[in-house]
């Protein structure tokens, strides 16, 4: 799809929100609520637990540290925007009420982070969610489009942006920050009523609830997947340097934790790689002495793990597994067959599935997202059962 064919030409917006609704966000942004006391953090609770749509946004810092640090959490019903100071607050419970809460749609954009900090603060993640990044690749906009972007493209307003790395743990905060955060929510609910319409319009809505809650599925799981898949390189060692690689990440990610510290700061991935190559090549203890300088403190924990792998049981995670040439020109095809679906509902190809995800068909995976909406149509495309995985 042409890049400049921002969203579908059919679609009518603003179409759902009144002149006056625009009008009045400013004002709401202006009279945004500090919330601070656990009174009136229940009273801000019990009021949106009678609401359908509750726009939700999080602000944290994450820079030092393995787990995000959690500074704002931004309300909206799309009329009143409530910051909710969780540096100063300890009892989430009435933020917990608001994410369980089965009969609200909970709005946000580009969850990911945001699942995280909400799980952090309430152990708990919204059923009931709509990401208006993905509802927005639907209807043929950027599949990575930002907020700011989309309530431009949709509402014509233009709002400020680069705030998003500033230290929200600060007290008291700036007031350009403070507006900035609100206007983060203030459109939330109603550009999901407008996306919705339009969606439901074009039958497409069930598609997107789809994998709004495939995104919660894999928020929930994603400490499953093994450390080895997130460390850069992995995938050029040999088999034995593998096993090696994949111990240390796992140690890494557990030392990580214990202290607090991003990845990173414990080792880096180009050191880890390095280090279970040379265990390999030249033996565990003569490779810790080459990368003493680097491995610092740890020198000693990651000698223990290595000289504890045994690498005769290691299995390579399919994920790392090359494909062969022959899989290699059946990717491309299925590319191919895959960008002309796109094309003909206006949408970007990895809207329907990306390169990763049909690698993982040919390696012979079932995603779950085979037995949804995505099924039918993409093995028709790709004549699935006539293909050797």
């Amino acid at each position: 799809m042409p890049a400049d064919r921002a969203k579908l030409d059919t679609m009518s917006v603003p179409v759902n929100l009144p002149n006056v609704a625009l009008l009045h966000a400013p004002q709401a942004v202006k009279q945004a609520d500090w919330v601070d006391s656990s009174s009136r953090y229940e009273e801000v609770s019990d009021h949106l637990s009678t609401r359908p749509i509750i726009g939700i946004d999080t602000e944290f810092v994450r820079e030092r540290t393995f787990y995000p640090s959690p500074g704002l959490i931004q309300l909206s019903d799309g009329d009143s925007v409530w910051l909710i100071d969780v540096v100063t607050l300890e009892d989430h419970d009435p933020l917990k009420a608001l994410v369980d809460q089965p009969n609200a749609t909970k709005v946000l954009h580009s969850v990911g982070e945001d699942l995280e900090i909400l799980s952090l603060l309430t152990d708990s993640y919204p059923e009931q969610l709509l990401d208006t990044q993905v509802a927005a690749a639907f209807l043929g906009f950027p599949a990575q489009i930002r907020y700011e972007h989309l309530i431009e493209q949709v509402f014509g307003v233009a709002l400020p942006g680069g705030q998003a790395r500033s230290n929200w743990c600060q007290r008291p905060l700036a007031g350009s920050l403070l507006e900035y955060a609100a206007q983060d929510v203030i459109y939330l609910p109603r550009l999901a009523e407008t996306l919705c319409d339009e969606l439901e319009r074009l039958g497409r809505l069930e598609w997107v609830q789809e994998d709004c809650a495939r995104l919660v599925r894999q928020r929930k799981s994603a400490h499953r997947h093994p450390a080895l898949l997130r460390v850069k390189g992995a995938g050029r060692l040999s088999k034995i340097a593998m096993a090696y690689a994949a111990n240390l990440a796992q140690w890494r990610d557990e030392e990580a934790k214990a202290r607090n510290l991003p990845r990173s700061f414990v080792i880096k991935d180009e050191n880890l790689v390095e280090l279970a190559s040379q265990a390999e090549r030249i033996g565990t203890m003569r490779a810790i002495s080459q990368l003493k300088n680097v491995l610092r403190r740890f020198s000693e924990p990651c000698l223990a793990v290595l000289e504890s792998t045994d690498p005769s049981g290691f299995e390579v995670p399919s994920g790392l597994l090359p494909l062969t040439p022959e899989q290699r020109q059946t990717l491309k095809t299925w590319q191919t067959k895959i960008g002309a679906l796109a094309n003909d509902l206006n949408i970007e190809p990895s809207v329907v599935a990306s390169k990763r995800e049909l690698t993982r068909l040919l390696k012979g995976e079932s995603p779950d997202w085979l037995n949804g909406w995505r099924g039918p149509m993409i093995q028709d495309q790709l004549e699935l059962n006539a293909v050797p995985i």
